[in-house]
């Protein structure tokens, strides 16, 4: 290995597998959510993870200019982030709410309005 760190013949590759488990559990709590808040903060770990993977890949390798990727990632997250936040304000839902398949079905009809004798106007 190229790095020029103390103990870097076990503790980069330690660390690319702490990296790995780590993401492992973060994709567990994407795909069982409950809430879709869990969901965003999870997108937001794995790309932090995956930021951290480039960087030390960039230390392993001895290539500076993979940072330049890692920023780049860090600035999309970022963006991404604030694109859920704004759907989540339009669509006039809690962070904290569940989130599931029939709720969306359920939030058009929910946004009808209703005539006095109970009936959706369509």
């Amino acid at each position: 290995m190229n790095a020029g760190i103390a103990g870097a013949a076990w503790v980069l590759p330690l660390t690319f597998a702490a990296l790995g488990v780590s993401a492992a559990l973060v994709l567990i709590r994407l795909i069982r959510g409950p809430r879709a808040a869990d969901r965003v903060v999870a997108v937001d770990a794995l790309t932090m993870l995956a930021i951290a993977t480039i960087a030390l890949f960039s230390l392993a390798t001895a290539q500076p200019m993979l940072l330049d990727a890692a920023v780049v990632l860090a600035l999309m997250s970022f963006l991404g982030t604030a694109a859920f936040i704004l759907l989540f304000r339009r669509r006039g839902r809690g962070a904290d709410e569940r989130v599931n398949w029939k709720d969306e079905a359920t939030d058009e009809r929910r946004a009808l309005p209703v005539t006095p004798d109970g009936e959706d106007e369509r």
